[in-house]
C-alpha cells in the first residue's frame, strides 16, 4: 500500500481467497476419506457380529461346519 492508503488490494483479497479455498479443498478430502473409512470399518463390523452370532449358534447346535465365512471373512467355529 501507499502511504496513508488504508484497507485490502484486490490483489490481497484474491490470494486470500485463494488459500482460504485450498485449505477447505484439502479438508474436504481428508473428511470425505474419514467418512469412507468409517463406513468400511461400520460394515465390517456388522459382517464380524454376524458371524460370531453364527459361530455362537452352531457351538450350541453343532452340524459340522469348521467355519463360517461371508464375503471375505470367516470365523472358526468352536
Amino acid at each position: 500500500m501507499k502511504g496513508d492508503e488504508k484497507g485490502f488490494s484486490l490483489w490481497e483479497v484474491i490470494v486470500s481467497l485463494a488459500v482460504v479455498m485450498g485449505w477447505v479443498l484439502i479438508l474436504t478430502s481428508f473428511v470425505t476419506q474419514g467418512n469412507d473409512q468409517v463406513a468400511r470399518l461400520r460394515d465390517t463390523l456388522f459382517i464380524y457380529e454376524r458371524l460370531q452370532g453364527e459361530v455362537l449358534l452352531e457351538a450350541a447346535e453343532p452340524t459340522g461346519r469348521e467355519e463360517v465365512c461371508e464375503k471375505d471373512f470367516c470365523l472358526p467355529t468352536l
